[in-house]
């Protein structure tokens, strides 16, 4: 239409011209015209319609135009012009003869249209239905302004950039796109083509010739998905469950490492990678997994053991379809070889001369005849061995003893190993008996003797080592033991002995005739019976002993007494006044036994340990002193009571007693009450001053000056002058402690300010006034005021230590005041001075401005923005930014915009800030160029009846604008058709609104307008769209598969329509705008009557067709030749064909999946593949498919494929070996099979050069040995034959086993190896054992191990042993191996005992412990053992047979030994370790402890002195010693009544073997008791009737009780006087008095002995001697008078007439001396010496007035009276005249017999007439 117009225009001015030219107008004067160009686009493109206007500034009519291009004559003459491509324009304007000048030249340029590119994601060439694909349209330079066209095939469609489609087949086709710039007719090239096809998903299949394996083969079963070439991962199936494999999932092969779980049927299934496609699973292939067989190895020989050049045997044998499989042999692990001594047949190794190199461990396995890599699993090893020397017979004996007691049975077995041979006893050179065994039922003393057997097979024989054996009778125990008595707890033992016998006995102890079991308190060990001792113990103990696992008892022992005590109970005690002590302080401990204390000694322990050795720490008796405590004494101690002569014997422990040593010299401490650094006037002081423990006495001091005794000092008001260093002292006693000085500081409280900046504030800022309180770091708490009143702490108001903040209201306006109180203290400040704080209103009132004030300011204009606060305020700070970013820094309120720009509009805040209160105000700056309108719509042609949108669009502008339209240039009013609401223009189309449409904007109260936009046009169409819907090809059928294109389109030039599709009636295409709809892979379910419709807005129009859709036909694929395996040059023929219409067919080859390449040996005629030579290159599998000869892109599906194999050499055949073994035995089979891969072959069998029969099969039911030889099959085919590799068949016979062992003799706990060996055969047995005759089964002791028997040895293992072995997997049993004796012993019970007396061992000292094995002690040695762990040589222990020694033992070496014997040559057997014996070794020297018993630090005579001397231990050996003089050898010294002479400094000496140690020295102080002295008290008058009065004195001073004897017998009373009657008894007996006191000493000395017989003699003879003097006086002077008077000379007198004499005695009557004498008439010896004694002993007397304090002159007196005593009878003779007047004389010189109790003369001289 447009062309049209300006065809019309152009015609109308060629008109108007040529009518001026004609009329000759006059001329006129033109301006220079102006070229302009519509459209104005920054870009204008080559493609779109570009007109130029020659504009003259007049507007005169009838101008004609002259253009130019490059300055070239356009021969164009309108005003408006289509450019014809880039270049530089001119025009020029012309009326007649006048014309312009040339415009100015205006350079066109017109670009060429972008690219379009089609990009596709996923970038795949096929794809599967349901599968998502996505299209990308993109615009090179940007996608922005441009619409999009897509094209499939020859249907078009607009839509987005991005195409998603989810595939269906009818979505095969080509796509390209191509861009469409908006609202101009500019499109680009069309893009690059895809062509997207669809298919139908393959269906995989299994391909693999295995359908039957053996565990350990590799299967591999094959998915191929046929025809498709995509990377498919491929998932697998068996039984219906996935199979999850390590391998790669890409990988098609599934590959089987078969096991038996591996049996089933298995399924395949293909996902194609990296994308969600899975086809079917393929039909199930089935796999059938066969067991492997078991092979057995057993050696043919009767024995396993054999000797040098024997032939050895072994036969591997399977149980089924054994010609299926052959042997394969190894020897210790490796593969075995042939050599010149071992051949291989069939199954069967033979050893033809066995050496010892031979000797190992055999195995074989099976190995599949035709399936080479299919083994069995090896045989269990047999053991061969050869010996290489000449054996001897050993001798087993069973229930062997050193020494035989009578009746014992003895058993002896003679073995050789091996079998077959013949066995001689004999008891020195007499044959005893022909059997291996050797049996005395009941031994005598007859049988003693030596015994050897003699081994013989065939003429060989061999003597055995000789063997002693010794018989005796059984002997007699008895109990050894030191205990007869012993207390609770102690350990008593009680031995049974057997004297002079070493062997092991069992021993029974009994206790008053009852046995006794062992239990922990009775505890039996060997022959010891260990009692811990319980009052049940008590009583008599018997013992009797029975031979270990000998039917062997002794008779009871005789009975042994043991009576059972109970220990007393210990108590401990501090002496000292507290329990904690400080250091040096002195401290006693107590401990103390109720009853027989002085048979106890004491044991100190310290936190549970015993009491360690310290200087410190001294005991003595029960005490135990510490004399200079340090805080290493601190514990808990206790004691316990240790009986001095049973040192076992121990009390409980007391209870604890907790004794705490402080470990420093204390200070006292100081508590402070209620304490400050600084003290204000007026406050309390108070100060507690603390010392631990008790008895302190406290003192305190203000410097040196004290103040107070007391533990407090408290100062109630504080004054200044109590300033000053305070301290206190502690005392107790002597010793005093000072504390640390204390510093008192006091001073006035201070006095507060107030501190802020504050002095003016808005509401809800934060005001903060602080308190401060200057040089004063205390706590105080701080009270506020405000106009004098106090303020509580809100949340407005806010007190926090000494800073009052406000969180300001208009109530905060006032006068503040503050004061402080020290906190917990009563200490007040006084108020501060005011502060004054004014508050302004709510908020600061901002002032914002902005000059000038126009809301859109535009480039160029200056524009000051002015901030301010309207109240009088002070520090705010001026922030400004614009859309929230700081625009300056510095602090000012006015900010200018010098030159606005574009880029400087946005929002302007203004911030004010003071504190953390900010307040803002923000004002929007806007700049911008005036704008232009432009018009938007998508509409640019429509159909009567269509809602047409135009918008006026003023980008970026927010103003109120008015808008105007114009049509054609005319104004528009809004009505119903035209209805303008805003910027928008809607129409209801109708055919006059075709036109060019315009718009103008005018913005509101400002004199400011747009230009016009550009024009936008709109043009109409007719009524409705004429739809066009054809099918391509349009073939009347289409086959499934052919790709079907449906094009819908409107034959109108129209756009923005959409299409739908569908077909019966049902939605078939998802997608709008596809103009195309495709069936890429047609099918027969979309068939079907096809409609497509077209929508756009509100309006729909539709069209339809029907489309017929049916299968192509079916191709099949044959080989014709008779076989599909081929060899070179054969002829190869393959034929395709299909069903129907096969003239209208060709066919298309393929082969491995992809199209037959071209080979000069492949010729295709039609139907009909042919390889004239058939090459390796050649095979493969061959597919064909038909292909229609018009219609080339229908093609038939392949066929299945057809596997072609050509082998790429001349083969062989295979002969399969069934069961098969390099050695076969004879009645074996022997079957072989000829193979030859194909088919149609012939097979012969030869034996060397003779047939011997034509079959594929050649089997020998039963072998023998005739069948050895070469074997070989000739496959025979037509003129070709091949003959076999040729195989060696083996025969022999079955070989014999025999045992070979080293063992005929063994202990328990050994392991005992017997080999099963064949000899000379390699092959895989499998043995079986018998023990008299009985199968052994194969168990933890009797372990089975190919051909080795392994017993770990028991009593039960005794006997004769067999083995028979039978070849794995083949039916060849040998027969049993002859017979091996086993003797099983148990090995003997060591015991270990210390060879010291005593475990327990001081430094330096010799340990020895013994370790004895009872029986052949002489093939044992010794492992040594400590806590547990081998104790090893080390160089102060030493090991010597079965002896441990310690040369100089140390605390290290203390713990818990044992040992264990272990046999010299069988260095496995050892017997169990011996019950742990406990070795302490003390880790200092210890002294020796003596106890004192009744200790006084002074003794008195007679008093009794005990000591006891302990050393902890046994064996110990005491010597006490007085100075350096040896006393007596015992633990204890009594000193029963002590005398002066044993003062002095006593110690012992604790010896044992070599070590000695002395004890502390002990000093004993002796005092004589005070002296009793008895005085006679009997009147002269009482002399003559005998009574006796006595007193008894002692003059120390104290108060005494007296006890008195006669004749040594105590008499009742204890009085000092002690009247005694006198009688014939008493006047004979001895008194003697001594003092009784109750406290020491308790009693005095006794007193000298007084006979009352003596002292009245004495005085009776006195009396009689001086009445006879008076008398013969009186007489004499009477006769002397009557003489005078009567006097005759002749009579004289004589004197001896008067008086008898003493030489006369015997003739005159007895004396009064004789009536008192004793009745004894024994004659006094006339001796001179006694008279000497006698007279001795008065001078004594005599000399000494009191009885001095010495020993000597009382043994003088005691000897003087004993000698008087010795003489009954005084003789009357001169002598004892004299003797007698001596004594009389020697008393008469004591002028007066004192009766006080003064003097001990009297009774010294009484005495010494004691007798007379």
């Amino acid at each position: 239409m447009e062309s049209f117009n300006i065809l019309l225009l152009t015609v109308a001015v060629t008109v108007q011209v040529t009518s001026h030219d004609s009329t000759g107008e006059p001329p006129v004067q033109i301006s220079k015209p102006k070229v302009t160009l519509n459209p104005s686009h920054a870009v204008l493109y080559s493609t779109e319609t570009v007109t130029l206007h020659c504009e003259v500034p007049e507007a005169l009519s009838g101008l004609q135009y002259d253009w130019y291009k490059n300055s070239a004559d356009l021969s164009e003459h309108q005003p408006s012009i289509t450019a014809r491509g880039s270049g530089k324009y001119e025009c020029k304007a012309k009326k007649g003869t006048s014309e312009s000048e040339i415009s100015a030249s205006y350079t066109l340029t017109l670009q060429d249209p972008p690219k379009a590119k089609l990009t596709v994601d996923p970038k795949w060439t096929e794809f599967f239905p349901s599968e998502n694909i996505e299209l990308k349209c993109e615009i090179e330079g940007g996608s922005s302004g441009w619409t999009f066209e897509w094209i499939k095939d020859t249907w078009t469609s607009e839509g987005d950039s991005v195409r998603a489609i989810t595939v269906k087949h009818p979505d095969s086709g080509k796509y390209s796109c191509r861009g469409k710039l908006k609202n101009r007719q500019v499109t680009t090239q069309q893009s690059n083509a895809f062509q997207l096809n669809v298919k139908d998903l393959p269906e995989p299949k299994i391909q693999s010739d295995w359908t039957e394996a053996f565990p350990g083969e590799k299967v591999y079963l094959e998915c191929v998905i046929q025809g498709v070439s995509e990377n498919w991962n491929y998932m697998w199936f068996k039984d219906s469950r996935r199979i999850v494999s390590s391998d790669e999932t890409n990988i098609n092969t599934l590959t089987l490492s078969v096991k038996s779980s591996h049996h089933g049927a298995y399924e395949c299934q293909g996902e194609l990678q990296g994308r969600k496609v899975s086809t079917a699973r393929s039909t199930q292939h089935l796999l059938t997994v066969h067991e492997l067989p078991q092979l057995k190895l057993s050696i043919e020989s009767q024995w396993n053991m054999f000797y040098p050049t024997e032939k050895v045997t072994l036969k591997c044998s399977i149980d089924e379809e054994s010609n299926k499989w052959g042997y394969e042999w190894f020897k210790n692990g490796g593969l075995l070889k042939k050599d010149k001594d071992i051949s291989f047949s069939g199954n069967t190794l033979s050893i033809s001369s066995a050496k010892a190199g031979h000797s190992g461990q055999y195995t074989c396995r099976g190995k599949h005849l035709t399936r080479t890599l299919v083994t069995t699993r090896e045989t269990e090893a047999v053991q061969l061995r050869i010996q290489d020397i000449k054996p001897k017979p050993t001798i087993t004996k069973h229930k062997w003893f050193e020494l035989f007691y009578t009746e014992e049975r003895v058993q002896l077995h003679c073995n050789m190993p091996g079998v077959g041979w013949e066995y001689h006893w004999y008891k020195g050179s007499t044959l005893r008996i022909t059997h291996p065994e050797l049996t005395i039922d009941a031994v005598s003393l007859s049988d003693s003797g030596n015994y050897h057997c003699k081994a013989q097979r065939g003429d060989f024989s061999v003597d055995s080592e000789t063997l002693q054996v010794r018989v005796q009778k059984p002997p007699q125990p008895h109990i050894q033991s030191d205990w007869t008595e012993a207390f609770p707890g102690e350990k008593v033992s009680l031995q049974c002995v057997i004297r002079d016998v070493s062997e092991n006995w069992n021993y029974t102890w009994f206790k008053d005739s009852s046995k006794i079991d062992s239990r922990a308190e009775t505890n039996i060990k060997g022959n010891n019976l260990t009692l811990s001792v319980k009052s049940s113990h008590h009583g008599a103990y018997e013992c009797q002993a029975e031979l270990q696992e000998r039917n062997v008892s002794t008779v009871r022992s005789k009975q042994h007494l043991l009576t059972v005590h109970e220990p007393p109970k210990p108590n401990l005690s501090i002496e000292s006044q507290w329990n904690m002590f400080y250091p040096t302080e002195k401290v006693t401990l107590k401990c103390s036994v109720d009853e027989e204390s002085n048979k106890w000694g004491y044991e100190w322990f310290k936190n549970g340990g015993s009491l360690k050795d310290d200087k410190g720490i001294s005991v003595s008796g029960n005490t135990l002193s510490i004399s200079s405590a340090k805080a290493g004494h601190s514990g808990q101690y206790t004691c316990r009571g240790k009986h001095l002569t049973r040192t076992l014997v121990t009390t409980r422990e007391t209870e604890a007693v907790q004794l705490r040593i402080q470990d420093i010299k204390p200070k006292p401490t100081i508590t402070k009450h209620v304490w400050f650094e600084l003290f204000y006037t007026e406050e309390r002081v108070q100060l507690h001053c603390n010392m631990p423990g008790v008895g302190w006495e406290y003192h305190w001091y203000k410097g040196s000056t004290l103040r107070i005794t007391h533990p407090e000092l408290t100062i109630d008001a504080v004054s200044l002058s109590d300033r000053g260093n305070y301290h206190c002292k502690a005392k107790r006693g002597d010793f005093s402690v000072d504390s640390e000085t204390l510093q008192v500081r006091v001073q006035k409280p201070p006095q507060p300010h107030i501190q802020s900046d504050w002095t003016e504030a808005f509401p809800g800022e934060k005001v903060s006034l602080q308190c401060v309180i200057r040089d004063v770091s205390e706590n105080w708490n701080y009270t506020w005021f405000k106009d004098s009143s106090k303020i509580d702490s809100r949340a407005e108001t806010n007190i926090q230590g000494n800073n009052l903040t406000l969180s300001v209201k208009s109530s905060h306006h006032g006068a503040y005041e503050c004061q402080a109180e020290l906190q917990e203290r009563n200490v007040s400040t006084v108020r501060s001075k005011q502060h004054f704080l004014t508050v302004h209103g709510s908020q600061p009132t901002i002032l914002l401005q902005q000059d000038p004030s126009h809301p859109e300011m535009y480039n160029g204009e200056q524009v000051n923005l002015t901030c301010s606060i309207q109240e009088k305020t002070s520090k705010w700070q001026y922030f400004w930014q614009r859309d929230s970013q700081q625009v300056n820094t510095v602090n000012n309120p006015i900010y200018t915009i010098q030159n606005a720009t574009f880029s400087q509009k946005g929002n302007y805040t203004c911030q004010v800030r003071r504190g953390e209160m900010t307040y803002a105000k923000s004002t929007i700056l806007t700049i911008r160029e005036p704008p232009q309108p432009h018009i938007q719509s998508d509409w640019t042609e429509a159909f009567p009846g269509e809602k047409v949108s135009l918008q006026c669009v003023i980008r970026d502008v927010s103003e109120n604008w008015n808008y105007t339209w114009f049509k054609d240039s005319s104004k528009i009013d809004s009505r119903a058709e035209t209805n303008i609401q805003g910027n928008n223009l809607t129409l209801s189309v109708k055919s006059s609104h075709h036109g060019a449409y315009e718009c103008q904007a005018e913005l509101q109260e400002r004199n400011v307008s747009t230009v016009r936009s550009k024009q936008h046009f709109l043009t109409v169409h007719g009524s409705q769209p004429t739809i066009l819907l054809q099918q391509d090809p349009s073939h009347p059928e289409i086959y499934t598969g052919e790709q079907v294109k449906l094009t819908c389109s409107i034959q109108e030039k129209t756009s923005k329509w959409q299409y739908f599709w569908q077909i019966d009636s049902q939605q078939v295409s998802t997608v709008n705008n596809t103009t195309i709809y495709t069936i890429q892979n047609a099918t027969l379910s979309q068939k079907g009557n096809y409609t497509c419709q077209v929508r756009r807005g509100e309006m729909t129009y539709a069209n339809s067709t029907i489309l017929t859709i049916r299968e192509p036909p079916k191709a099949n694929m044959s080989i014709e030749s008779q076989w599909n395996m081929f060899y070179p040059t054969e002829k190869v023929t393959l034929k395709c064909s299909v069903d129907e219409e096969s003239n209208k067919w060709g066919y298309e080859w393929f082969k491995n999946g992809g199209s037959l390449k071209d080979d000069k040996g492949i010729s295709v005629s039609r139907n009909t593949l042919s390889i004239s030579s058939a090459k390796v290159g050649h095979s493969g599998q061959y597919t064909c498919r038909g292909k229609h000869l018009t219609r080339t892109l229908v093609t038939t599906r392949e066929t299945e494929a057809v596997q072609l194999r050509i082998q790429d050499i001349k083969p062989k055949p295979n002969i399969t070996k069934h069961v098969w073994f390099e050695l076969f035995y004879t009645e074996e089979r022997v079957q072989l099979k000829c193979n030859m891969t194909g088919v149609g072959w012939e097979y012969h069998w030869y034996k060397g050069s003779t047939l011997r029969i034509t079959h594929p099969k050649l089997t020998i039911d039963a072998v023998s040995l005739s069948d050895s030889g070469n074997y070989h099959c000739k496959a025979k085919r037509g003129d070709f034959s091949v003959d076999s590799e040729t195989l060696q068949v083996r025969v022999q016979k079955p070989p014999q086993p025999h045992i070979q062992s080293d063992w005929t003799e063994a202990f328990h706990g050994e392991k005992v190896s017997l080999q099963c060996v064949i000899q000379d055969v390699s092959e895989n047995w499998n043995y079986t054992w018998f023990k008299d005759s009985s199968k052994i089964i194969s168990r933890a002791e009797t372990n089975i191990k190919g051909n080795n028997l392994t017993l770990s040895v028991k009593s039960s293992h005794h006997g004769a042993y067999e083995c028979q072995a039978e070849l794995q997997e083949r039916n060849v049993s040998t027969v049993r191996s002859t017979q091996h004796l086993l003797t099983v012993h148990e090995p003997p019970k060591p015991n270990l005992s210390i060879e010291s007396q005593w475990n327990m061992f001081y430094p330096t000292e010799k340990v020895t412990l013994k370790c004895s094995v009872d029986e052949e002690s002489n093939k044992w040695g010794y492992e040594w053992f400590k806590n547990g762990g081998s104790l090893k040589k080390v160089e102060d222990i030493s090991f010597s047979g079965n002896t441990l020694s310690i040369s100089s033992a140390k605390a290290g070496h203390s713990g818990q030994y044992t040992c264990r014997g272990k046999h010299l040559t069988r260095t496995l057997v050892t017997t169990r370790e011996t019950e742990a014996v406990q070795l302490r070794i003390k880790d200092i020297t210890p002294k020796p402890i003596i106890k004192k018993h009744e200790w006084f630090e002074l003794f008195y005579t007679e008093e009794r002195v005990k000591f006891d001397c302990n050393m902890s231990g046994v064996g110990w050996e005491y010597h006490w010693h007085k100075a350096a003089k040896p006393l007596i050898k015992n633990s204890e010294f009594t000193i029963d009544a002590v005398s002066l002479t044993d003062t002095g400094d006593y110690h012992c000496k604790a010896q044992r073997g070599d070590f000695s140690v002395d004890s502390e020295t002990l000093q004993v102080r002796v005092q004589a008791r005070p002296p009793a002295f008895l005085s006679l008290k009997t009147e002269l008058i009482d002399i003559m009737t005998g009574d006796v009065t006595l007193r008894c004195n002692i003059s120390d001073g104290r108060q005494w009780n007296y006890t008195w004897f006669m004749n040594g017998q105590q008499l009742n009373g204890s009085s000092d006087v002690l009247k005694v009657t006198g009688n014939e008894e008493t006047i004979k007996s001895e008194f003697k008095c001594k003092g009784i006191n109750t406290e020491r000493p308790l009693y005095s000395a006794l007193s000298d002995g007084f006979v009352a017989n003596n002292i009245i003699f004495k005085r009776k003879i006195l009396l009689a001697i001086s009445g006879c003097l008076v008398c013969c006086i009186f007489i004499l002077i009477i006769g002397c008078i009557i003489l005078k008077i009567t006097h005759k000379p002749e009579v004289k007198e004589t004197p001896e007439d008067l008086f008898f004499s003493m030489t006369d005695s015997k003739n005159q009557i007895i004396s009064p001396m004789k009536e008192y004498m004793d009745n004894r008439q024994t004659e006094l010896e006339e001796s001179q010496g006694k008279a000497e004694l006698i007279s001795d002993c008065a001078s004594a007397v005599h000399e000494d007035s009191v009885i001095k304090e010495s020993q000597e002159k009382a043994e003088l007196i005691s000897d003087c009276a004993s000698a008087v005593h010795e003489d009954s009878v005084i003789k009357e003779s001169q002598e004892k005249a004299e003797l007698i007047s001596d004594c009389a004389s020697a008393v008469h010189e004591d002028s007066v017999i004192k009766e006080e109790d003064t003097s001990a003369t009297v009774a010294n001289g009484l005495t010494s007439f004691k007798g007379l």
